[in-house]
């Protein structure tokens, strides 16, 4: 009997400091006070693209704005190819920093440590591979007149890879621990930096065109990840550099393996995007160009509540069977979902709104700006769709439910294969990718509502434990 007791005691007693050490609930307000500030964060990369788009239109004409596009792909998107890395960084992290006990910064440090020295080795390979931009951009189809203006911009940025992968893993450390707003204070003294350069390089002193806007940007690079280190330096975050040894391995690739398949995937999607638009002509590349980045700069709205789910739902998922509330779960995935929903409206007003009214400040050629006017409709479509699936998005890989996701993402990137030889327009290459999105974000949230996977099995048992409770408590 004493034994029981002791071990009921002991039972107890787990219970209630695994209630104790679980993250709050918390409310929209509460979720907003940090995304918000991480919203300034994930807008200032596509912020400074349009920048450069502004500065190269204005300068070098409708020529150097359809050369970024190529040269955009080689880079940003092979950056994003790499992406996996800082979302892996994120899941590792949030959850050694999710208890509140003693020396969970260290933890947290030592979860780092295998994605930044991956962020380097890859970054220094991608750094190395530049050496070929003008091979990469024949690959591309890209037209032989516009190869010199887009090699020079995929030279500078090629030339920080490095750095932008690096960077990209300090972030995800610093945000996964609930900053949100150290790291927005460095990347708005980086967009300073960037557009000064931009300024002096492409508009004047100098007018070195695509070159001088690369340039800016690898400048501003540098000066991010350095502070970055530092910041993380000052809150004993900062990952030692090592190499991981099997076990960190293993545990980093159970995260990369699955979600480097799943960014190839889109990676795919947006190679194919490019290259239906080139096959429309050169004037059509450009006001692709310029929609295009309208869209990933509203999308990326959606980015702080995939942060919500990441960074809040992992711990929640974890301990649905010992809080004291088991619906906190539930409705921390209402609140979240309903946020994307209503977010998802309201950017994509935005993004037609900029696309319709604000098109003039990157070119002043009229068959551009009329092709840009037709694809507002378009962009308010895709951009909806896109800000709800990142929110989403966020809840599937709090649970690690990857092979879901990668399933989701092979069959919408085969449909949208299928469509774009059919389209004859630039809105409707914007169509196949809202197409896209919609579909995966529907399937996921089906996915949970119906029970499958880590994310709709943890909500089951936790509605299953309240109706137990529910039926003691009448009794």
């Amino acid at each position: 009997a004493a034994s029981a007791a002791s071990a009921a005691s002991a039972a107890s007693a787990a219970s209630a400091a695994s209630v104790a050490s679980a993250p709050p609930e918390e409310s929209k307000r509460a979720m907003l006070s940090f995304a918000l500030p991480a919203l300034g964060i994930y807008l200032s990369a596509p912020l400074l693209s349009n920048i450069d788009n502004a500065f190269v239109g204005r300068t070098t004409g409708a020529a150097g704005l359809a050369a970024l596009s190529p040269a955009t792909i080689c880079t940003d998107q092979a950056l994003y190819l790499f992406s996996f890395l800082g979302r892996a960084a994120t899941g590792l992290v949030s959850r050694a920093y999710a208890r509140d006990l003693p020396g969970r910064e260290e933890a947290a440090s030592a979860a780092g440590s295998p994605a930044l020295f991956a962020a380097l080795a890859a970054g220094g390979a991608l750094t190395a591979s530049y050496a070929a931009a003008p091979r990469m951009l024949r690959l591309l189809g890209t037209d032989p007149s516009l190869i010199p203006a887009a090699a020079s911009y995929v030279y500078w940025r090629g030339a920080v890879a490095w750095a932008a992968l690096a960077q990209a893993v300090c972030l995800s450390v610093v945000m996964a621990t609930r900053d949100a707003v150290t790291p927005l204070k460095i990347i708005g003294a980086s967009c300073a930096v960037n557009v000064a350069g931009d300024f002096l390089l492409s508009a004047w002193p100098l007018r070195t065109g695509c070159a001088g806007a690369a340039a800016a940007t690898a400048a501003a690079t540098l000066f991010s990840t350095a502070a970055m280190v530092k910041a993380l330096r000052n809150k004993r975050l900062l990952p030692r550099l090592r190499v991981p040894d099997r076990a960190e391995l293993a545990e980093l690739l159970d995260f990369a393996g699955p979600l480097f398949a799943i960014t190839v995937t889109r990676l795919v999607g947006f190679v194919a995007m490019q290259r239906a638009a080139a096959r429309l002509g050169m004037r059509q590349l450009a006001a692709y160009q310029l929609g295009i980045n309208v869209v990933v700069f509203f999308l990326l709205f959606g980015e702080p509540l995939s942060q919500l789910g990441q960074t809040r739902l992992p711990a929640l998922i974890d301990d649905v069977d010992g809080r004291a509330d088991p619906l906190v779960l539930e409705r921390t995935l209402r609140s979240v979902l309903t946020l994307g929903a209503v977010g998802a409206l309201l950017v994509g007003t935005a993004a037609a709104a900029t696309l319709a009214f604000a098109s003039g400040t990157f070119t002043s050629d009229p068959a551009v700006l009329a092709m840009a006017g037709e694809s507002v409709p378009a962009v308010f479509l895709t951009v909806a769709a896109a800000v709800f699936a990142v929110t989403v998005d966020g809840t599937m890989m709090a649970s690690r439910d990857f092979g879901f996701m990668l399933a989701q993402g092979v069959g919408s990137m085969l449909m949208q294969l299928a469509l774009l030889p059919r389209c004859r327009s630039v809105s409707a290459v914007y169509l196949t990718f809202g197409a896209r999105l919609g579909l995966y974000g529907v399937g996921c949230v089906a996915r949970a509502l119906t029970g499958g996977g880590a994310l709709g099995r943890a909500l089951r048992r936790g509605r299953r434990r309240a109706m137990e409770r529910t039926a003691v408590g009448q009794e």
